[in-house]
Parts: C-alpha cells; structure tokens; sequence
C-alpha cells in the first residue's frame, strides 16, 4: 500500500508508477480524473453506499471507480475500512479491490466493472432477464459470499448493508458483494458490536438489533432474507407505503404451503417447486426468529444447494439438546396427519397464543397446541414456553412431550387431561365440582405456583394464571 501522507495534496506524476503487482495499486487524483472525464454524469454508472460510481478505462481494462462523496475523518474512516476488509479477503462471489486513491480529500476505489450491474437493476428492469435458473444461482452466490465473510474471515466481518444494489452480476450473472463501507470485523471473543452511527438501508435492517444498536452476522442474515424475498417476488422494498417484509408476512404461511400464486414474480414464467419451498423456507428463518436462533450462512447455503433438510433452518438444539431427556421432536407431517391435518373435529380448545388439538401420538393421547402467527413475537412465545416447560417438574405442572418447529409452523405436545379445563368444568352443564374437588384444585394450584415461585432458580411468573390454564387429570388433579 502506498505509504505517503494521506493528506498529502494531488500532484500531476503518477503515484502507480512504482507498483510492483501485488495487492491494490495506488492511483494519483489526477489519473482518475483523466479517465473519468473529471467525474463527468457521462460516465455517472451509479450510486453505491457512500459515494458515486463512474465507468472508466483504466490500463487497458474497463473499471468502476467509486468516489465517496463527504471528504472528512468519517470518510477517511469509511474509506481505509473498505480497503482494509477488500484487500484482506479472496471469494469469486466477492467484488475485487483493483486500486485506490487517497489524494487530500479526494477518496476513491476502482473496481472490476461488471456489464450486469447491480441485482437491483435487473429486478427493476424491463426486460424479463431473470429466470428461475439466474435467480437460484444468485440466491447461492450471494449466501457464499456471505458465508466466506462470516465463517472463513478471522476475525469475523460482517457487512451491514446487504440489499440487491449491492450484489453486482458478472457476465455469467455470478454474483459479487460489494460495497464494504459499513463492514466491521469482529475480534473472536466479540459477540456483537454496538455502533449508534451504523446506518445501513431501513428495509434491510433488523429491527431488533437496530432497536438495541447491537450488530452482529444475525443482522446480516436478516438483511439476506429480505434480499431474497426480492428476488423471488420481485416487489419494491417500499410499495404504496408498505415495506416487503410487511407484505410477506401477510401471506408467508400460503407460500411455505406451496400457495405460491400472490407471493411469486409474475415474471417468473417457471420454476422448480421444490427449490422455491427452498427458498421460502430460508426466506422465514432469516426474518422471523430471533436473532440468536437464526440460521448461519452455511446453513442456509446448504439448504439453498439441496444438501442439507429444511430442519436444519429450525434447529433447536441450543434449548433442546439431543442427549438430555427431554421434550421429542416432532415433523410437522407428523403431527399434521395425527390430527387429520387440524381438522376442527379434533379442535379442544385455545390457549394462549395459539389452538389445541386432540391426537393419538406414540400410543398416547396428547393435547397438541399449534401457535397461529409466525413472526418475531410468535417465536419468542414458543421460545419462552419450552425453555419454562423444560426447566420444571412438578405433578401441579403440565409437562412438555414434544415440540414442532418446521417453516412458520411452531407446535407444543403436551399429556391430555380428559376433565379439560377448570374454564370448562366451572361453567359446563354438569355440577361435578363438589367442595372436596374445588378445594383440591385449589391447593393443588397453589402448590404448582408456589413451586415456580419459591423452587425455581431463577424465580419464574406465569403471568397468565386464570382457570383456562389449569387443566384437571382423571382424578381431578389440577396442572397449570
């Protein structure tokens, strides 16, 4: 790298003049102006993070050089970061750094020009020139070049503004990520980094981490998935006031069922049912989980590719560990065919967060309760449900069995109670709550409560206690 004064004013000589081909090469400002005709709009190609982006030929080859636009510390900053995270890596779906300029407060990148430009372009282009086939081999570029940035960089880098403007395709359409003005890298003990100034694009970023200011690659895994879902609806990231993630959320559940008719790019003419279950599968995981329970780049990759199942998108093992006794995991096929697909005739009841269904399930029967909204909150309902179901045992306290997370869908299996309910037996036609009953129910509860909140470590409140929570067994035994 060029070792002079930063500040150092332009001079007419030109600073590649002793570049011995290794690494980035340095340009003067006076090269860069030359071959962009002083930044003419003529040869104004686009606008990346941070600055504007001019087609030039440079020694021979056609380039983009990126100008940033605010000269200051921030962008010295921003600049030598973009260096500092291009030079040090190497990944075919990743942009090439060719050369830079620091010259006073004139900062530049050139670049490999790419004749595709930007994924954006050619989702909001005219011309239908992304079948099903481009679409899937970006879809699996781009999480590469995300995994090599993640999994393979030590430290760790994470990008922070990863959107289809920033995904650029060759002229095979392979993608390439660019634009690391935002990238920061983690040191190993690092789990996140809290940065007030990190602004990448609103619609991109996770508004969970973006609300505790905590970035992580967790936030870039939500950036992808609403890149993806561009890519196979084609929407705007904004239409009519609406964000696409928004919109999606509305009819997620349809297309993880193969109802793809409102969700899929009309201009997609035919693709595979399969890879885009795939995709929508990939889609979900990346948007609505918590940011500690989302995928990792090499999962989705994997899943993307074929090579790994989709219940590696909704791996729980970080709550469930496979080697303790626990509560099972169930298919969501499973469970479906048990309960005749959740017919309404096997419908017992609601609870919280969700409908209850009788089954037949290893011999026994359960109560299988099926969560109803797949988003942020919907997860962490689930999240909370098992880890508390996990943690107790107590014969006042229902016990977990079993637990489904496939796609949006999120279950819980749980022993049934023939008596139902307190709800149910309190206000049913039949007087069978003698005092002797209601009494023991009445202990019985308190004795479960006063167990989650004396003997549990930490202390645990149930914050829904009303008589729908308290079940009663065959001998009238209550379970919250």
């Amino acid at each position: 790298m060029d070792t002079r004064d930063p500040n150092e004013s332009g001079s007419s000589s030109s600073a590649s003049e002793n570049y011995d081909g290794i690494g980035p090469k340095s340009y003067s400002y006076d090269e860069l102006a030359k071959v962009t005709g002083h930044f003419s709009h003529n040869n104004l190609i686009g606008r990346g993070g941070f600055g504007h982006v001019f087609r030039a030929s440079l020694d021979g080859e056609t380039r983009a050089i990126k100008r940033l636009d605010y000269p200051g510390v921030e962008s010295e900053g921003d600049l030598e970061r973009e260096i500092m995270v291009v030079k040090s890596i190497s990944h075919k779906n990743l942009v090439e750094l060719i050369g830079y300029c620091i010259d006073g407060a004139n900062r530049l990148l050139i670049l490999k020009y790419f004749p595709n430009g930007s994924l954006r372009s050619k989702l909001d282009g005219k011309e239908n020139v992304l079948d099903w086939k481009k679409r899937m081999n970006i879809a699996i570029g781009s999480a590469r070049g995300l995994e090599y940035l993640h999994e393979h960089c030590k430290p760790k880098i994470i990008h922070l503004d990863i959107k289809p403007d920033n995904i650029l395709l060759d002229e095979h359409f392979e993608p390439k990520i660019t634009d690391f003005g935002l990238a920061h890298f983690f040191t190993g003990a690092a789990t996140h980094i809290s940065k007030s100034s990190v602004m990448g694009t609103q619609v991109y970023e996770d508004p969970l981490t973006t609300k505790l200011g905590k970035y992580s690659d967790k936030s870039d895994i939500y950036s992808f998935g609403v890149t993806l879902l561009e890519l196979i609806t084609g929407r705007k990231p904004l239409d009519d006031g609406i964000d696409i993630v928004t919109w999606a959320n509305l009819h997620i559940r349809e297309a993880l069922d193969g109802k793809y008719a409102n969700f899929v790019d009309s201009k997609i003419q035919s693709f595979d049912d399969e890879e885009m279950h795939r995709m929508v599968s990939c889609i979900n995981s990346c948007l609505n989980r918590l940011p500690k329970f989302r995928p990792t780049m090499e999962t989705i990759r994997l899943v993307l590719e074929g090579k790994s199942p989709l219940e590696e998108l909704y791996d729980l093992k970080l709550q469930c560990d496979e080697n303790t006794i626990g509560p099972k995991s169930y298919s969501y096929g499973e469970l479906a065919r048990v309960t005749d697909h959740f017919s309404l005739n096997n419908q017992i009841g609601r609870g919280s967060f969700g409908h209850v269904f009788k089954a037949s399930l290893d011999g026994e029967i359960r109560a299988i309760k099926r969560l109803d909204f797949p988003d942020v909150q919907f997860e962490e309902g689930l999240e909370r449900e098992i880890m508390v179901f996990k943690s107790v045992r107590h014969k006042n306290l229902v016990e977990l069995v079993g637990y489904c997370i496939h796609g949006s869908n999120r279950l819980l299996i749980s022993k049934y109670f023939p008596n139902g309910s307190l709800r149910s037996k309190l206000h049913g036609s039949g007087d069978v709550l003698d005092w002797k009953k209601r009494m023991k129910i009445a202990i019985g509860s308190a004795k479960g409560l006063e167990y989650l909140h004396e003997h549990c470590n930490p202390k645990i409140i149930h914050l829904i206690m009303k008589p729908d929570n308290i079940f009663l067994d065959e001998d009238f035994e209550p379970k919250l």
